[in-house]
């Protein structure tokens, strides 16, 4: 008999992690620049899928991927997550569990939804008043994407424009990309709103999308709500999906399936 599937592939996802206990396992800078080199190791041994953004800050990590298959994204985080704990365990003499828990993964819709998404996530330590612009922080994509940093890159450039809907459209993303972080770190200081769904939810779009990623498994009608209940975006805010714990497991187990 044929087991029921969410009908969703080729999906970007946002992953966060964070340390044991909260800890700031990562406030060192060196150890911070060892996550971007298994990030890198990473992206070249797991080919499938890529890598549209990242930011490591002291006490979690921040990472944006297309993701072909659920299947490819938790062998990734596996093998990622896993060597960087024991390389830094045996460097700092230290034992115990260095992450808390496993990832949390939020699925993306693509196009406008994955672009308040990346910059959610660039915005990441100008939030934490770290940095007052998002490339002045070096542990993050930010870097990258802007064309500033050509050597080692972990993000694919040409594949988050695709997901944007922008291909082969480089010169202006990057007006775009640079002008939407400056309004953005200006709107910070008058003005700042968190958005944590972005690191909460099961998944964020709109409710057509949202619907199709349960598929023949379960209805998802009654776990969407509005991401901004209030205030003048609250017309064009994207849907949120928040699951109970037994429906999250039951739809993760469906999604990380491997097709054969």
């Amino acid at each position: 008999m044929r087991l029921p599937r969410p009908q969703i592939r080729d999906c970007c996802v946002h992953v966060t992690q964070r340390c044991q206990q909260r800890e700031f396992l990562l406030k060192f800078a060196v150890d911070r620049q060892q996550y971007q080199r298994r990030l890198l190791q990473a992206s070249r041994k797991f080919w499938r899928l890529r890598f549209l953004d990242y930011a490591i800050t002291s006490n979690h990590v921040h990472l944006l991927l297309w993701v072909p298959r659920m299947s490819d994204l938790s062998e990734m985080m596996h093998w990622l997550q896993g060597s960087f704990a024991r390389d830094y365990n045996i460097r700092k003499r230290r034992e115990g569990a260095f992450w808390r828990g496993r990832f949390h993964p939020t699925l993306i819709q693509s196009g406008s939804h994955l672009s308040r998404c990346l910059f959610y996530l660039d915005m990441n330590m100008v939030r934490a008043g770290v940095v007052d612009h998002p490339f002045d922080w070096p542990h993050g994509g930010a870097q990258e994407l802007c064309g500033a940093r050509h050597r080692n890159r972990i993000c694919d450039r040409a594949r988050l424009l695709w997901c944007l809907g922008m291909p082969e459209q480089d010169e202006a993303f990057d007006d775009w990309y640079r002008a939407t972080l400056g309004q953005l770190c200006d709107q910070w200081t008058t003005a700042p709103r968190r958005e944590p769904y972005w690191s909460s939810a099961f998944a964020v779009g709109e409710a057509e999308w949202l619907n199709s990623i349960g598929g023949d498994i379960e209805d998802l009608t009654p776990y969407m709500e509005a991401a901004i209940k209030d205030g003048p975006e609250t017309e064009n805010a994207p849907k949120v999906l928040r699951l109970p714990q037994r429906i999250f497991l039951r739809l993760w187990k469906a999604l990380n399936r491997k097709r054969h």
